[in-house]
């Protein structure tokens, strides 16, 4: 036997009792109700990454999985039971597990689990400069200034022909730089995108500041400036991932999405009510289009202070304000 075979045996146990009503999203993971929880919304994920098989549960929290080992821990056996999996069948692929050990690397742990905070580090380029040591009478440092941002977050600037009328925000993640996006000052034309990005897959911006904290509550955004500026999480755009709903409930706070005032944030409302998010529907005047604008007219304290006070979990209240947009 080949070790693919002792793989597809054990990952089997799972996927073969996935409930009907199962969706596999583009990142690779597939969801459906977990069957440890009273889960209706399907908050429940698994993904394979190679040999290894993940189990997530964003509602409850239970997560368990396997990396290639002689071991199958009892946390993967328990999952694979409320599936449907049969007794019989748990116990053939404990059983040639153990036959077949010498074909499998010893894992450190009986149940692994897939972790979505794996980025790598990158170097910045040689033509970097810190935006506040630039001139005052910089556009660049005008910019950020302008828009608030400045001294708000470590901003670069690359003097080079693809960025240098653009505002660099560096991605980190425990403190290593895993990307950057660079937003232009001022687009000459359609053609020129407003944002050029490097950054990798599943990534939340300015998580870092919410780790090992004591902060009850993090509010999630759509863009990088509204973060900056109200302190919170972007997503990066009007759609989470997987493995950003992971990396966010990993966070264990109270979650408040706060999206843009446009119809293209619909259907991250959709799947903000999907894991079980607050959302807000702060009573901006009408030409605040988000958070950041929000920031500049009537300032962080009380924009922040309107996104906590008129955020919502009633789906049916949350979908009415959305369609409203």
């Amino acid at each position: 036997m080949h070790q693919h075979e002792i793989i597809e045996n054990v990952h089997r146990l799972l996927l073969d009792n996935l409930p009907v009503k199962s969706n596999k999203t583009s990142s690779g993971w597939i969801t459906f109700n977990c069957p440890m929880c009273n889960d209706n919304r399907k908050r429940a994920g698994i993904k394979q990454t190679s040999g290894k098989i993940s189990f997530n549960c964003f509602n409850c929290s239970y997560t368990t999985g396997w990396a290639p080992s002689p071991r199958l821990g009892s946390k993967y056996r328990d999952l694979a039971e409320r599936l449907g999996a049969s007794t019989q069948a748990i116990h053939q692929t404990v059983l040639l597990l153990m036959k077949h050990s010498d074909l499998l690397e010893e894992s450190s742990s009986t149940d692994y689990v897939y972790s979505s905070a794996k980025f790598d580090t990158i170097n910045l380029p040689e033509s970097v400069q810190n935006v506040e040591d630039l001139d005052d009478d910089n556009e660049i440092k005008q910019y950020a200034t302008e828009r608030g941002i400045l001294g708000a977050y470590p901003l670069l600037h690359f003097d080079d022909l693809a960025n240098k009328r653009r505002v660099i925000v560096p991605f980190t993640y425990n403190g290593e730089l895993v990307g950057w996006t660079g937003r232009h000052i001022a687009p000459p034309d359609k053609k020129t995108p407003k944002y050029l990005s490097n950054m990798p897959s599943g990534y939340v911006f300015n998580v870092d500041a919410f780790i090992d904290n004591n902060r009850e509550l993090v509010i999630v955004t759509e863009g990088v400036f509204d973060a900056i500026l109200i302190d919170g999480v972007s997503v990066l755009g009007n759609h989470v991932t997987a493995e950003q709903a992971h990396l966010i409930s990993k966070l264990n706070k109270r979650v408040i999405l706060c999206p843009d005032r446009d119809s293209a944030g619909k259907e991250l409302i959709d799947q903000g009510l999907e894991l079980g998010w607050e959302i807000s529907f702060p009573p901006w005047d009408s030409e605040c289009k988000d958070a950041a604008d929000a920031v500049s007219r009537y300032g962080r304290l009380l924009t922040v202070s309107s996104i906590i006070k008129y955020a919502t979990d009633n789906k049916i209240k949350a979908q009415v304000k959305a369609k409203m947009l």
